[in-house]
């Protein structure tokens, strides 16, 4: 049959692979993941497996990284490659590049089934819905399938394709997904985008059915060493009906710790939200904050939030003893140093236990890069290849105040925590950015990370020694 390798540089396990994997299985095929940096980290493995192709999923900022070790794949090899996940999906013209062979714009899994059906049989792929290819110097772009109405057809996400990831330690919290799809509109979200692009090809926003999801989670911590569970949608109940269904079934049958992302207008829209999650067994969640600034929050990013509404979900949430983690962008279109410094006073009120930030990137496809770009903040002659593969970094845009800005992201979650450093941190961010700035960043993030998802101290000490590139260093 058939065989699929994914390739990844990052320790982390994604749900995207492993529904593909689960679905090539299924139907016969073969697929294993392996993760490291260099070339030579891979050819072990590619010798052995002896793949058709080789798959990359990638965010912009990690193309760069994939693209250059596909080349080297092929170079050597001869196996061709393809690439999923965002960057290409709202990115087509990456397959201008040399090294690239395919891309799967969108949902991948019924596309990566078509093709790896069509390589066991020998036969052309190219008319596959989703594919981009390069052809005698023809870039096409076939048209997106319909979307997939039921979730709950596609097998459960294969948790065996990350089995490696069990040499280097405990893994406690794991990844699920009741729900595809978001109905909101924030300009800097990829999710706007994919909505636009899968317009009358069916319903966007899909929600699973309950006993099918509670029946993924059973089997979650029947298989693996789970303890925490991870709800990764978009916003987890975005139906409350549906959430407090949910909820009294997971109590009586799962009854574990879990997180989710929720949106704070859904919590403070409904006393009972807050109490009926934490009786359900919620340790944490998250919500985007995205800027202090109400207008900007609203005019600019479209979060359709207010600040009452932030502040009624954080006191409804500490008063059923939630924790929460704040997610929060500075170097915004449009921002000025007083905006930046409402960000971390409208954090430092709520008392966020969790705050994160980063850095505004101008990822391509988003309503808010467009934006960039016509008001003059980003230049004709910015380049995606540019995209650090860290938003913690630095800004693309030229801003007022820009050293500035990027200083204050690094000590966000230390004002915050300990409001009263916000006085110094105010002189300190004047200075010229420096190793001290990143280095100290890198720790209190550590520290916020592990709290926030409950993760081990030691184990993801030892995985932040080995990925902290990802985060810290420029590419």
């Amino acid at each position: 049959m058939a065989k699929l390798l994914f390739l990844q540089n990052l320790d982390y396990e994604f749900l995207g692979p492993m529904y593909i994997s689960s679905m090539l299985k299924d139907h016969g095929h073969e697929c294993e993941l392996a993760i490291g940096q260099t070339f030579e980290d891979f050819e072990e493995r590619i010798e052995k497996f002896q793949p058709d192709l080789v798959g990359f999923s990638i965010m912009s900022g990690s193309h760069y990284w994939g693209k250059n070790l596909a080349g080297k794949i092929k170079e050597k090899y001869g196996i061709k490659n393809i690439f999923g996940g965002a960057h290409p999906t709202f990115f087509k013209e990456f397959i201008e590049e040399p090294e690239v062979d395919y891309l799967v714009r969108g949902e991948g899994e019924e596309t990566m089934k078509e093709i790896m059906d069509r390589i066991d049989g020998n036969e052309c792929f190219h008319n596959t819905p989703n594919l981009s290819f390069s052809q005698n110097n023809e870039k096409t772009h076939n048209p997106l399938r319909n979307l997939r109405p039921d979730l709950d057809e596609y097998p459960f996400p294969d948790r065996s394709l990350y089995n490696d990831l069990d040499k280097l330690g405990e893994r406690k919290v794991r990844n699920v997904i009741t729900s595809r799809g978001c109905p909101f509109h924030c300009s800097f979200c990829f999710e706007d985008a994919m909505r636009d692009m899968y317009k009358g090809k069916g319903k966007y926003v899909r929600i699973r059915e309950i006993d099918r999801a509670i029946e993924e989670c059973k089997r979650l911590l029947a298989e693996t060493n789970a303890e925490i569970i991870y709800f990764a949608d978009d916003v987890f109940g975005m139906k409350k009906q549906w959430l407090y269904d949910f909820l009294e079934v997971y109590k009586k049958e799962v009854n574990v710790e879990f997180i989710c992302l929720v949106r704070a207008d859904i919590v403070a829209s409904d006393e009972q939200y807050a109490y009926k999650l934490a009786e359900a067994g919620c340790k944490s969640v998250f919500f985007g904050i995205e800027s202090g600034n109400e207008q900007l929050r609203n005019k600019v990013l479209k979060k359709q939030l207010t600040d009452d509404q932030i502040l009624k979900a954080a006191k409804l949430l500490h008063d059923v003893g939630i924790t929460f983690r704040t997610y929060n962008i500075v170097g915004l279109p449009d921002e000025t140093l007083e905006d930046a410094f409402s960000t971390v006073e409208l954090n430092i009120k709520i008392k966020a236990d969790y705050p994160w930030c980063s850095i505004f990137s101008p990822f391509p496809g988003t309503e808010l890069t467009d934006y960039a770009f016509n008001k003059g903040y980003l230049g004709k002659e910015f380049d995606y290849d540019s995209l650090d593969k860290s938003f913690f970094l630095e800004t693309k845009l030229e801003i007022p105040h820009k050293r500035e800005i990027q200083n204050l992201q690094k000590f966000f979650q230390t004002a915050v925590l300990w409001p009263w450093t916000y006085p110094l941190i105010k002189r300190l961010i004047k200075l010229p950015s420096n190793v001290i700035f990143r280095a100290w960043f890198g720790f209190i993030y550590f520290l916020v990370y592990i709290k926030s998802e409950k993760r081990n101290f030691w184990e993801t000490f030892k995985f932040a020694i080995k990925n902290y590139k990802h985060v810290l260093v420029k590419e």
